[in-house]
Protein backbone atom coordinates (compact mmCIF):
# COMPACT_ATOMS: atom_id res chain seq x y z
CA UNK A 1 0.00 0.00 0.00
CA UNK A 2 2.99 2.22 0.62
CA UNK A 3 4.77 1.67 -2.58
CA UNK A 4 1.41 2.63 -4.37
CA UNK A 5 0.69 6.17 -2.74
CA UNK A 6 4.78 6.81 -3.18
CA UNK A 7 4.25 5.82 -7.17
CA UNK A 8 1.26 8.36 -7.16
CA UNK A 9 2.60 10.80 -4.96
CA UNK A 10 6.14 10.97 -7.58
CA UNK A 11 3.89 11.01 -10.65
CA UNK A 12 1.99 14.08 -9.03
CA UNK A 13 5.09 15.70 -8.38
CA UNK A 14 6.68 14.67 -12.07
CA UNK A 15 3.35 15.90 -13.30
CA UNK A 16 3.71 19.36 -11.67
CA UNK A 17 7.39 20.26 -12.37
CA UNK A 18 6.75 19.34 -16.01
CA UNK A 19 3.60 21.50 -16.37
CA UNK A 20 4.72 24.66 -14.40
CA UNK A 21 7.53 25.79 -17.33
CA UNK A 22 4.28 26.31 -19.56
CA UNK A 23 2.57 28.48 -17.44
CA UNK A 24 2.81 31.77 -18.17
CA UNK A 25 3.54 34.16 -15.27
CA UNK A 26 1.53 37.57 -15.15
CA UNK A 27 3.65 40.42 -15.48
CA UNK A 28 3.36 42.85 -12.79
CA UNK A 29 4.72 45.50 -14.16
CA UNK A 30 5.13 47.23 -17.59
CA UNK A 31 7.68 45.29 -19.47
CA UNK A 32 8.35 45.18 -23.32
CA UNK A 33 9.91 42.45 -24.99
CA UNK A 34 13.05 43.72 -27.81
CA UNK A 35 13.24 40.63 -29.88
CA UNK A 36 16.09 39.76 -32.82
CA UNK A 37 14.74 38.06 -35.75
CA UNK A 38 17.37 36.27 -37.72
CA UNK A 39 17.88 38.49 -40.39
CA UNK A 40 19.42 41.62 -37.72
CA UNK A 41 15.46 43.75 -37.77
CA UNK A 42 14.30 44.10 -34.39
CA UNK A 43 10.76 44.56 -32.80
CA UNK A 44 9.88 45.48 -29.65
CA UNK A 45 6.30 44.26 -28.36
CA UNK A 46 4.15 45.36 -25.07
CA UNK A 47 3.59 42.06 -23.33
CA UNK A 48 1.52 40.57 -20.27
CA UNK A 49 3.19 37.91 -19.25
CA UNK A 50 6.34 35.47 -20.09
CA UNK A 51 7.32 32.23 -19.07
CA UNK A 52 11.04 30.58 -19.53
CA UNK A 53 10.70 27.01 -21.31
CA UNK A 54 13.85 25.37 -21.80
CA UNK A 55 15.95 26.93 -24.42
CA UNK A 56 12.96 29.34 -25.05
CA UNK A 57 10.48 32.13 -23.75
CA UNK A 58 7.21 31.92 -24.27
CA UNK A 59 5.92 35.67 -24.53
CA UNK A 60 2.06 36.66 -23.98
CA UNK A 61 1.70 40.09 -26.33
CA UNK A 62 -0.56 42.71 -25.16
CA UNK A 63 -3.51 40.86 -27.71
CA UNK A 64 -3.42 37.92 -26.65
CA UNK A 65 -0.93 36.32 -29.00
CA UNK A 66 1.88 33.90 -27.48
CA UNK A 67 5.28 33.52 -29.28
CA UNK A 68 8.02 31.47 -28.41
CA UNK A 69 11.23 32.94 -28.35
CA UNK A 70 14.98 31.66 -28.66
CA UNK A 71 16.18 32.97 -24.83
CA UNK A 72 19.09 34.67 -26.88
CA UNK A 73 17.54 36.80 -28.92
CA UNK A 74 15.02 38.62 -26.85
CA UNK A 75 15.46 41.06 -23.82
CA UNK A 76 12.82 41.80 -21.51
CA UNK A 77 12.64 45.34 -19.95
CA UNK A 78 10.38 47.16 -17.80
CA UNK A 79 9.61 50.98 -19.92
CA UNK A 80 6.78 52.88 -18.53
CA UNK A 81 6.82 55.28 -21.33
CA UNK A 82 6.88 52.83 -23.94
CA UNK A 83 3.34 51.68 -22.71
CA UNK A 84 1.92 55.04 -22.45
CA UNK A 85 2.28 55.79 -25.77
Amino acid sequence: MKKVLLVILLIAVTATLCVLPFVVHPASRNLIAKIRYFDGSMDTIRITGYSPAGGSIWLKAEDGRIAVIGANNVIIVEDEEYWNE
